[in-house]
This record gives C-alpha cells, structure tokens and sequence, in this order.
C-alpha cells in the first residue's frame, strides 16, 4: 500500500482501496457495491437504488439523540482524463498513486481525489465508534460529473436531515455557500463525404493547462478545441485542403488540453500551412503570456494517397460552428465581477465518418441565462442542419442569508485555527443545488481538502490538508447540537 504510513490512517485506506476500484462516471456499480459492502460488515442501515447510489445510516451517540441528523454528501464517481503517452483502462486499472512531498498524485491519469476523499471520510467516520456526533445520513451519489444524474434520481423521502455537509470542494479553509447551475449540450453536425487525393497532415494543438470548466474557466485558459477552429480557419485562407478526422478532450466539464485534426492538402500548400502554424503557435504565446506559455502546433505528414474527407461545404459548417459559438466566460455578476455567472466549455470535439460532434457544459448561476446560452447553441446547430440534445440539466444552489450550520463552522474554525473562515460560492457545479430544492429548509455548506488541476491527469490532493479538513469535520459534528 503506497499511502500505508499516512494519518489519518483509516482516511488512506479507504481512499486507497477507491482508488483500486475503477468508477468513472456510468461504471460505478463495483465501488457502489463495495460502499453496500461495507454497511453490511459494519451492521450499517443502508440502501442501494437502481442507478447505484448508496445512503448509510449510523445512530446518533449518546447526547444527540434529539439533534437534527446530519447528511454527509460526495459522489463515487471521478473523471476519467490520462496523458497522451498512457495506456490506462478506466474500465478495469486501478489507479497507480505516486507520493510527491505533501502530494498524493497519480501516474498519467486523474487521481479521482475529486471525489474520492469524500467517501473515504465517509467511511472512516461511519467505522468509528469513538466520535461524538448526530444521527449520520451519509449519502454517496453516481454519475455527479456527467450532469449530477444520481442527486437528481435519489429518492429523498429516505432522507430526512436538518444539515448537510457537501465533502466535494477543493479549497482549503474556503466554505461554498452556493454554486452555479448547468446542463450538457450535445450537438451533431452530419456533412457530406467526399474523395479527394493528396498528402495527409497531423496537426496537433497540445501543452495547454486546461483545468475544470467551472473553477478555471475565469482564468481566461484557452480550450484546444476552440484553437483548433482557429487554426483550421487560418488554413483557409492560404491553402485547399479537406478535414478527415478531428479529436479533442475527453469530458464535457474540462477545458480541452489537446486537439488532433488529420487534414488531407496538395503537396504545394504544405509549406503555407507549416508558416500559418508557426505564426499562430507565436501570435498565441504572446495573447496567452502568463495565462497558458507553453501551447504547441505541430505539422506532421502522414501518408500520400486518396482518403474520404468532409466536402468544401461540410467544412465550412464545422468552420462556422467552430468560430462563432462562444467559449469561456460569457457574463460576470453585477455586484461582484470576480463571480462569474455564465459560461461554456466545448469539452469534447470528435469527427468521424462523416458526423461532427461536440460535447459543451453550459453553467449559470441565473436559470434564464442558462437557458439563454443553450438556446443559442441549439439555434445555430439546427441553423446549419445539425442536431441537438440537452442531458443533465440541474439547478443553481442559491445563497441562503441565514445558517446555524455556516455560524458553527464559524465557531468551530476560529477556535480549532485561530482565523476565519472564508464564505463564498462557486461557478462549478455541486450537488447541494438538487439537495436544496428536494429537501426543503436542510441548511447546507460545501468544503474539502485542497486540491489541484482536478479533472486533468496533474490532479493532486494535499496530504496535511485531508488530515486537517478530516479532524475538522469531527470536531464539527462533535459541536453540530441543535
């Protein structure tokens, strides 16, 4: 066990014995059974649904009978992102930690801290029969990074707490008090096919930061998928050439690292689009300067011969796609413009056979503006004969002024570290926004241990940290009395 001699203990086991179970999102059943599992061994009330989230109950100790009980929330489900060079299999490798300093890291891949930390606190606290604290309803959710499809399937009439503890932030001593809302657009663009004879080019746009759709996307961090119109544009203007293949990102909800585009030109243009890449490559490091350095085009030549490609109009509507829908941040709140408010991530960029497909996260904290981004998304989709879909459409978790549960954390904070805490809300997407509105009145805050680059495989989890944020959690539910 590569975490065996870290504390707390009990806490590095369980996130151990996650990380050895594959669950990216819609392949959680084996770490749902495993969390059934271990409610049995422990003689744990537990229940299981059909979509595979699990609520374990544990009694209140003695003293705390007549508190309100108190949910402890995460999700078993992590994203799945690797490095270029891995050959991992989310579907059946365990994740391969490495112990850096302070940090917890995976080989080439995500680490799954997001939000694997929060079941291993989970079961930790569930296991211990010294810890003073109101009834538990710890509530463990599928699917949360694919449009928080568990939150919104759970039945709440199992569910009857008075407080709720969200375990999926990633912010030391930093307490969420609300999130954005947001939905998944899908959309389909079918063009024509044709054949066309010349040299194959691998164009390739990498070495970007990238970073979590919600929490990074205010850095101003560019999305490959999006240069990668840019770029793909700029050709058009020096060379003919047809698109034959085209992949970006993996996740809706991660700003895109990499995007590879197999474009199929004439000999003599070869040299032109060589030039557009070095121009763009050093126009984009200077627009880009202390915000993403590093960003890399290169050309490479495949093959000569004859390949089907998408026809002069099929690439002008992926072109037309590309450029004119929007990425980033789209509005900033009125009172406070370091809040964003709007905003839209094309995550996934595929094209194959003749269908372009792209996977975007839509996010807002104002329902009307959500809805205003999607319709836009939709209108020049089926403007340029394509198709559209929405899935996972869930809401904001709205600010709520007053909080027992916010001024006991307070409480708690300052005597355990001698400062405040920081309250604010988040432009990322959490569960507590279904929670909220499926349980009426439950008092809700979200933290966690720090974190980094979630959603990317330079994700890492800060070792004192989980130890800090894990005996905070006992000393508050110790101190959660009425």
């Amino acid at each position: 066990r590569v975490l065996e001699n870290l504390q707390p203990d009990r806490v590095f086991y369980y996130f151990e014995e996650i990380c050895n179970i594959p669950h990216v999102s819609y392949h959680t059943e084996e770490l749902s059974k495993y969390c059934e599992d271990f409610a049995r061994k422990h003689n744990l009330e537990c229940h299981r649904d059909k979509l595979g989230n699990v609520i374990i109950n544990k009694p209140a100790t003695e003293g705390y009978e007549n508190v309100p009980a108190v949910i402890l929330q995460g999700h078993i489900d992590m994203v799945g992102a690797k490095s270029p060079e891995s050959n991992h299999d989310f579907l059946k490798d365990p994740i391969e930690l490495v112990m850096d300093g302070d940090w917890i890291k995976a080989k080439d891949t995500t680490l799954g801290a997001d939000d694997g930390v929060a079941v291993a606190y989970a079961l930790a606290i569930l296991e211990n029969k010294d810890l003073k604290h109101p009834r538990l309803q710890v509530v463990l959710t599928v699917d949360e990074e694919v449009g928080l499809g568990g939150a919104e399937g759970i039945d709440e009439s199992l569910l009857d707490a008075g407080y709720m503890i969200n375990l999926d932030s990633d912010d030391e001593g930093v307490f969420l008090t609300g999130s954005a809302g947001g939905l998944r657009a899908d959309v389909s663009l079918p063009v024509n096919i044709t054949e066309f004879e010349g040299t194959e080019l691998k164009i390739v746009i990498n070495n970007l930061i990238g970073g979590h759709s919600g929490v990074e996307i205010g850095t101003g961090r560019p999305s490959a998928n999006v240069l990668m119109g840019r770029l793909l544009k700029a050709y058009d203007d020096v060379a003919d050439y047809y698109i034959k293949d085209m992949a970006g990102g993996e996740v809706d909800n991660a700003i895109c690292r990499e995007c590879i585009a197999y474009i199929v030109t004439d000999k003599d243009d070869i040299s032109a689009i060589e030039a557009v890449s070095e121009k763009l490559m050093s126009d984009l490091r200077t627009e880009y300067r202390g915000i993403d350095d590093n960003i890399t085009i290169s050309v490479q030549k495949v093959s000569e011969g004859a390949y089907s490609v998408a026809d002069d109009f099929g690439k002008e509507k992926i072109l037309c796609l590309l450029r004119n829908l929007p990425y980033g941040v789209i509005t900033r709140n009125a009172d406070n413009v370091n809040f964003i408010e709007t905003s839209l991530n094309p995550g996934v960029l595929r094209f194959k056979d003749g269908t372009f497909k792209l996977g975007y996260s839509v996010r807002s904290s104002v329902t009307s503006a959500k809805r205003e981004l999607a319709d836009r998304i939709q209108f020049l989709t089926e403007y340029l004969g394509g198709s559209y879909e929405e899935s996972g459409d869930y809401a904001a978790w709205t600010y709520v002024p007053e909080s027992k549960l916010r001024d006991t954390i307070a409480k708690v904070y300052e005597e355990m570290y001698g400062n405040k805490p920081e309250f604010t809300t988040i432009h990322a997407g959490l569960e507590c926004g279904i929670f909220s509105e499926k349980l009426p009145g439950i008092d809700i805050v979200s933290y966690g241990p720090e974190s980094k680059d979630i959603h990317t495989y330079m994700e890492r989890l800060s070792i004192s940290s989980t130890k800090k944020a894990y005996e905070f959690t006992l000393k508050l539910l110790e101190n959660i009395t009425e």
